[in-house]
């Protein structure tokens, strides 16, 4: 009888403890995972916190929350109990992220058109070209970065001496937002080779152009901008009769500019 005795308590403690532990099971059950498939080939797996026209807020594996713009995402998939485990996902995300990362070889060219000044109310047209090579979608976000090499030829009166440059400049261009179709800031800076009488020097710009992707690496972008091309100029001058010497005068060209270029 005693031993009887004894069963029915410890039936009833377990019935009890598995009660309580109903509802620390059903909290611990996992939220569901989704898949968000960037336009740029991005993929990012995690819980979805918060999701409305404007942002989608997901949660990862190690508890930090992230926030993207809903513009960004072309695609959000529910992973089923059936998908890789999240070390898995994990691996498959690291290797999709490589692929993206890949450091693409593009090469583009410029058409410029603008008005250069040359101080002391000296004013002309320019004309000019640019052909660069580089890397292209560093990091995974369309940067640019890489050489280029172009064509100043600078349009003045008809009584005043027209020069030309050569100029050969490391470019970076870098989007502002994320997206596909996005403001970009495009700088350069390097030497540029002067001709037609003309010693070069520093050549410098800055751009703002709206890029438009046509396709996964191909773009189109229009924007304007300033630039700047040092160079000297030699001159002879006789103060007196018989004596007659040579001087070098510096001098700074600035440029405003429109452009369109292309991007392959």
């Amino acid at each position: 009888m005693r031993q009887t005795r004894l069963h029915i308590p410890v039936a009833r403690l377990l019935s009890a403890v598995l009660l309580l532990l109903l509802p620390v099971l059903a909290l611990c059950e996992e939220a569901a995972q989704y898949k968000l498939l960037f336009h740029s080939g991005r993929v990012v797996v995690g819980e979805i916190v918060l999701r409305n026209d404007e942002v989608v807020i997901v949660k990862d594996q190690r508890g930090a929350r992230f926030q993207y713009p809903t513009s960004d995402i072309a695609e959000i998939t529910e992973l089923s109990s059936e998908q890789p485990t999240v070390s898995e996902q994990t691996e498959d995300e690291k290797a999709s992220r490589r692929a993206t990362n890949i450091k693409r070889t593009s090469l583009g060219a410029r058409l410029i058109l603008g008005r250069v000044s040359l101080g002391e109310h000296t004013y002309g047209g320019i004309i000019g070209a640019d052909v660069k090579l580089g890397a292209n979608n560093l990091g995974g976000r369309r940067i640019f970065l890489g050489g280029q090499v172009g064509y100043r030829y600078f349009i003045m009166a008809a009584d005043a001496p027209r020069w030309s440059f050569i100029p050969i400049d490391v470019v970076l261009d870098l989007p502002l937002m994320e997206g596909k179709h996005v403001p970009m800031l495009s700088t350069n800076i390097g030497y540029g080779i002067g001709l037609m009488g003309a010693r070069g020097g520093l050549n410098a710009g800055l751009a703002l152009a709206y890029r438009y992707h046509f396709s996964r690496t191909g773009a189109l972008s229009v924007g304007g901008g300033i630039e700047m091309q040092q160079f000297f100029t030699e001159h002879s001058f006789a103060p007196e009769y018989g004596q007659t010497f040579r001087t070098n005068e510096g001098r700074t060209a600035l440029m405003g500019i429109v452009n369109i270029g292309i991007l392959f």
